[in-house]
């Protein structure tokens, strides 16, 4: 077997397990990881030794690495926006893909790295201290000194807008904008390796703001790569990315490239931009098939997969706001049969569950799960992001169309249901505004702990959503455990077990 090398974005279950997982029962290449209490939690950071000798020892006599640059850089997603790390620290520990590459030049490297983000609101849950203090109006400031350079605000308006902005930022403003500057001469100096160390890059977008410090980086790195000629994709995405560059790399192992076609409840539909994201959905349908390694099918006979994407026929909302007439106007029953006749007729069908952001849709899979069965699909996902489903979705189902409808892919989409559905779309808010609120010191960004009381209900909750809205499911899977990997209630870490 071949050996696919992982190192995830971070700790969290989507970016560390769920790529194991799909990994699982397939007789062509393993997928080996580093051991998670190597990769740090949340702010505190991978040790970079420890990764690095993963790395050289993993790496030695592997087909492919699939890299997420900060993870091997700063030691995960929060720590690149909380290092002190010089721009030489940081290029001395990128060199090291160059080592690699020179030990096993038959080594394919897919890496992906992100542009720093600049959250629109004060939170450090995932930011540093002050930005709990002073982060929007760091995004503010952020804002107005774009719309300057464009000509959109004259200098006036520019002048009295960053005074009253940096009177309440203070001194934080160059501890931020330093770390900017440094993260962004690192990944420009990652792209300089596509092409003769790394293979395959992508920058997934993890902000969408139009205007402001990431923005502007965006046009840096956009500038950079036409005048190097790199072809580098950036789009909308973040914790699927490990899960797409696997695809990408399996249908390089297997010499294939399957043909994924999108289809939606009505044309309007691939017009709707997603929450968090800055384009129309068909686009970013196009950059995931893409840069999964796969081919964007114009004709439904002509492909090998069917990804079916829910939608609605307007403006999109979130999971806790569920209804409306864009959401009336679908026509679910008619899509579901639609989906129903192209498995009769021998299709795959995957779906992709993005009707509402952070969560899956249950009026939609309760009819797939009563027409055709969920197990029937080659792929399902509904969490978070648009773009995070569309990667999951698409990696499942890449893994489906070789190696079939294996246990582990029964057991995959089982957890999705107890987790993209069960929790993302009702568990989560039942505890958050029941359960919570009566116990002192808990809220949505603190639970007590990974493994406290809030997981215990958590797991049972699901199990008698599951067991009520989808007996099937519940019947042939159970949750083995449950965890809130951040001690907070945003996501939920599962595993699920065959009865």
């Amino acid at each position: 077997m071949k050996k696919i090398v992982y190192l995830p974005l971070d700790e969290r279950p989507c970016n560390y397990s769920f790529a194991a997982f799909l990994s699982e029962q397939n007789p062509d290449f393993c997928l080996v990881r580093p051991e998670q209490g190597l990769l740090g939690e949340k702010k505190r950071p991978a040790e970079f030794d420890g990764v690095a000798a993963f790395l050289k020892r993993e790496c030695a006599g592997a087909y492919a690495l699939v890299l997420s640059v900060d993870m091997l850089l700063y030691g995960g997603i929060v720590p690149s926006r909380l290092h002190q790390s010089t721009e030489d620290e940081l290029l001395s520990r990128l060199s090291l893909l160059e080592t690699l590459k020179k030990e096993n030049p038959a080594l394919k490297i897919y890496a992906f790295a992100l542009i720093m983000r600049c959250p629109s609101y004060s939170s450090s849950d995932e930011e540093p201290d002050y930005y709990e203090t002073c982060g929007k109006e760091i995004f503010l400031r952020g804002q107005a000194e774009h719309k300057y350079a464009l000509g959109l605000i004259d200098e006036a308006d520019y002048a009295q807008t960053v005074a009253a902005l940096d009177e309440k930022i203070g001194g934080h403003l160059a501890d931020f904008l330093n770390r900017r500057k440094t993260n962004l001469s690192a990944l420009k100096k990652a792209i300089s390796y596509v092409g003769n160390i790394i293979d395959k890059f992508v920058i997934p977008q993890d902000d969408s703001s139009p205007y402001g410090y990431t923005a502007i980086d965006q046009q840096s790195v956009k500038e950079y790569l036409q005048n190097e000629n790199k072809q580098v994709d950036i789009y909308p995405g973040a914790d699927e990315v490990g899960m797409t560059l696997l695809a990408a790399a399996v249908n390089g192992l297997k010499g294939g490239a399957p043909k994924i076609c999108p289809v939606y409840p009505c044309e309007d539909c691939k017009k709707v931009v997603p929450l968090y994201e800055d384009r129309e959905v068909q686009r970013s349908v196009a950059a995931q098939i893409k840069n999964a390694g796969c081919i964007l099918a114009e004709c439904e006979a002509d492909a090998d997969i069917l990804l079916f994407c829910n939608l609605p026929v307007g403006k999109m909302k979130n999971i806790s706001e569920k209804g409306g007439e864009q959401y009336e106007k679908r026509n679910l029953p008619a899509f579901t049969q639609k989906m129903k006749e192209a498995i009769e007729s021998g299709k795959r069908v995957a779906a992709a569950d993005i009707a509402y952001c952070n969560g899956g849709d249950e009026e939609w899979a309760r009819l797939i799960e009563a027409e055709l069965g969920m197990f029937s699909l080659c792929g399902y996902a509904g969490w978070n992001t648009s773009s995070n489903t569309l990667g999951t979705a698409i990696c499942q189902s890449v893994l489906h169309y070789y190696y079939g409808d294996t246990q582990t892919h029964r057991a995959f989409t089982a957890e999705r249901i107890y987790e993209d559905i069960g929790y993302c779309a009702f568990v989560r808010k039942y505890v958050c505004d029941e359960v919570l609120p009566k116990i002192d010191g808990l809220d949505y960004f603190h639970a007590d702990g990974k493994n406290g009381e809030v997981a215990r209900l958590v797991k049972s909750l699901l199990h008698n959503y599951v067991a009520e809205k989808f007996p099937n499911i519940a019947k042939a899977y159970e949750i083995e455990t449950c965890e809130m990997p951040w001690s907070r209630m945003f996501e939920v870490g599962l595993t699920v077990k065959e009865k």
